[in-house]
């Protein structure tokens, strides 16, 4: 019983700390994995600079997108953001 409630720790632990999202790699998909800057019960993530013809500008995002990117940058990146100019947009961006 014991060794069980260790277990499912560790898998709480690991789906609140663990992401990932898709991007392509020499025309194969990929999935990159990483290691989350706060706990999110959410572990799949849209990156819209997985794919380099995906470059936008902050004006042609739609509200998904935008969400997504503000998602993706405080959970990958740490980076808290509302999205306001093209500069936040450009720092959500892997270094």
């Amino acid at each position: 019983m014991k060794s069980l409630l260790i277990i499912f720790t560790i898998i709480l632990v690991a789906f609140l700390y663990i992401g990932f999202y898709e991007k392509m790699e020499d025309a194969s998909p990929e999935i990159v994995f990483f290691i989350k800057k706060a706990p999110t019960f959410q572990i799949k993530f849209e990156n819209i600079f997985a794919y380099e013809s995906d470059d936008k500008k902050l004006s042609e995002l739609s509200d998904t997108e935008r969400q997504s990117v503000i998602q993706y940058c405080k959970y990958r990146l740490g980076v808290t953001t509302t999205l306001k100019n093209q500069n936040e947009l450009e720092g959500c961006k892997k270094r």
